[in-house]
Parts: structure tokens; C-alpha cells; sequence
């Protein structure tokens, strides 16, 4: 038949409480030191590579803000280049159109000397042709 017996008994709860404490001191207590070590480190790394990430994101959003400002300036760079460009251009134009203006003058008035000097050259040289002409007929 079935027995108890309480001198196994007590010999068995001591052994399993003997074992327990030394598992508890010995196996469990270290494994779970290093257990919780490693998750400190993972949450340390964590940690980390979130602030990298968020630092990547706001570096990101200042690029493109700065990106987006050096578009705005370069387009108003362009806008005041043209600008001057045109008035440039105006400007040229109208010095050029000055001096034509100058130049027109200028052989009008050279033209009018030349003119004048020949209308002179011809009073001069009148009677010399009057008398070649005079001359030719009567041979004549």
C-alpha cells in the first residue's frame, strides 16, 4: 500500500527549497542581471538612433527650407538681372539712336559745307568756264 512517509517528506521539502534558493542565488539571479543589462543597452541604442533620426529629419527640413530660400533668391536675382538687362538694353538703344540722330546731323551739316564750298568753287571758276564755253562756241 501507499505510505507516507514524513521523514521523505520533510527531506523532499527542504531539498526543493534548498534547490530553489541556490537556482534563485546562482542561476536565475545572474541570468536575469545580464537579461536586463542587454535590454538597457538595446533601449540605450534605441535611444540613440531615434535622436540620430530625429536629428536626420530636422536637418532634412532645414535643407529644404534653406533649399527653398536660395530658389526664392535665385529667382529674384534672375528678375532684377533681366531688369537691368532690359534697361540696359533701353539705354543702349537710346544713346544709339542719339548718336544716329548726331551722326545725321553731323553729315547734313557736312553735306550743307560741302555744298556751300562747291557753290563757291563754281562762282569762282564761273568766268574761267564762261570764257572755255565762249571760247568752244566761237571755235565753232
Amino acid at each position: 500500500m501507499l505510505s507516507i512517509n514524513p521523514s521523505e517528506l520533510i527531506w523532499t521539502v527542504i531539498n526543493f527549497f534548498l534547490l530553489y534558493f541556490l537556482l534563485k542565488r546562482f542561476l536565475f539571479t545572474p541570468i536575469l542581471r545580464v537579461m536586463d543589462e542587454r535590454q538597457a543597452a538595446m533601449d540605450e541604442k534605441h535611444a540613440a538612433e531615434q535622436a540620430a533620426l530625429d536629428r536626420v529629419r530636422e536637418n532634412d527640413a532645414r535643407l529644404a527650407e534653406a533649399k527653398a530660400e536660395t530658389r526664392e533668391e535665385a529667382k529674384r536675382i534672375l528678375a532684377d538681372a533681366d531688369a537691368e538687362a532690359r534697361r540696359l538694353r533701353a539705354e543702349s538703344a537710346a544713346e544709339d539712336k542719339a548718336k544716329a540722330k548726331q551722326d545725321l546731323v553731323d553729315a547734313e551739316a557736312a553735306l550743307e559745307d560741302r555744298k556751300a564750298s562747291s557753290a563757291a568753287q563754281l562762282k569762282a571758276a564761273s568766268p574761267e568756264l564762261a570764257e572755255l564755253l565762249a571760247g568752244k562756241l566761237l571755235e565753232q
